[in-house]
């Protein structure tokens, strides 16, 4: 679950975002027996000041409160690691770990959009040096996260002098993902986290199947570990294939926000500006649909056969977002989550 819109749209079902939304969405998502919900991470906007992109609320400050209104689903920070001391993060995240009853996680972003590293007045580094830092952040958050006593730590970005995080925490180690894609940021993700998302760059399953081996046998040669591989997924459900296009159609292209994708992708993207025109509407369509997510668009069956397709291929987990997420979540419950516990993809919620 993303506790944040990621449709780029004017369309007047997409999820505003506030608060009363996101703790419905939460209490619900947590009685169906949903595993996570992480939140979206943004202290700049794209498309200009006040653009609707922007109006994300701080992620453990959000977290803590979620924390205290469900009962099991894992709850999932994201924040920019570039711009928040793991000091900080450290004491923060032990908080909602102490109220959430050991569910609290973390969604680790490097940091990419130059207006936020202004805000916070830290230059932004060329991109493999961003996980260069994000490594010995690494190293000075697993101490400050398991240590009983205070230690002095010093990195090539980190002097700490009797560093130590209380409260404890109750987890030995939050369950961390990340969503690097380059080779630097597939190296990062296997080393650090539990859970790696990919973005294929073709939707077959065949093609998802190899995209995901190549990230298991990463972590398995480089750092004998085993990760769960996992997609981020836009859903557009309607009763038939047809309604579906059609409605994803009328978000995504008729009222689809071109002014802040335009932004977002001149920031995300050094050579947008040179990439050929059919490219780049193809990068703004699916940034308008759903941040770059993958395809889950059509009926109950439809979304459910897929779904068994992208597990049959390796993926261990779906991050789904919709446009509208009440209504899209319960649909989900109705018709597709049956089909996915018949089919032995998932337990029942009550199990």
């Amino acid at each position: 679950m993303n506790a944040k819109g990621a449709s780029f749209t004017h369309h007047p079902d997409r999820f505003s975002g506030d608060w009363d939304e996101i703790s419905r969405l939460a209490k619900r998502a947590d009685e169906l027996g949903i595993e996570g919900f992480v939140s979206a991470s943004r202290w700049r906007a794209f498309g200009g000041d006040n653009h609707y992109s922007g109006d994300v609320m701080e992620t453990f400050a959000w977290a803590g409160a979620i924390a205290a209104i469900t009962e099991r689903i894992s709850i999932i920070s994201t924040f920019p690691m570039a711009l928040i001391n793991p000091a900080f993060v450290a004491k923060a995240e032990a908080t909602v770990d102490l109220i959430s009853g050991g569910r609290a996680g973390m969604n680790l972003v490097c940091g990419w959009f130059p207006p936020e590293f202004e805000l916070f007045g830290v230059e932004m580094q060329e991109h493999n040096d961003r996980y260069g830092y994000a490594d010995k952040w690494m190293e000075a958050f697993d101490k400050l996260w398991s240590s009983d006593e205070g230690f002095d730590l010093k990195n090539e970005y980190f002097d700490l002098k009797n560093a130590m995080s209380q409260p404890r925490p109750l987890q030995s180690r939050p369950v961390l993902l990340n969503a690097g894609g380059s080779p630097r940021g597939r190296q990062f993700a296997a080393e650090h986290a539990e859970v790696a998302f990919t973005i294929p760059d073709d939707p077959d399953p065949q093609a998802v199947k190899a995209r995901v081996a190549e990230y298991r046998e990463e972590a398995r040669k480089k750092f004998g570990k085993e990760i769960q591989i996992w997609l981020s997924a836009y859903v557009v459900q309607k009763d038939t294939t047809a309604a579906a296009e059609a409605y994803a159609h009328d978000y995504i292209v008729t009222r689809g926000d071109d002014v802040g994708v335009a932004d977002l992708i001149e920031a995300n993207i050094p050579n947008a500006k040179t990439m050929p025109p059919e490219k780049m509407a193809e990068m703004s369509y699916e940034f308008k649909a759903g941040y770059g997510a993958y395809p889950l668009v059509g009926s109950a069956s439809d979304i459910a056969q897929r779904m068994q397709e992208l597990s049959d291929a390796g993926v261990d987990g779906l991050m789904l977002i919709w446009l509208d997420y009440e209504n899209g979540l319960e649909k989900l419950a109705g018709e597709v989550l049956p089909r996915l516990e018949e089919a032995g993809l998932r337990a029942p919620a009550t199990a």
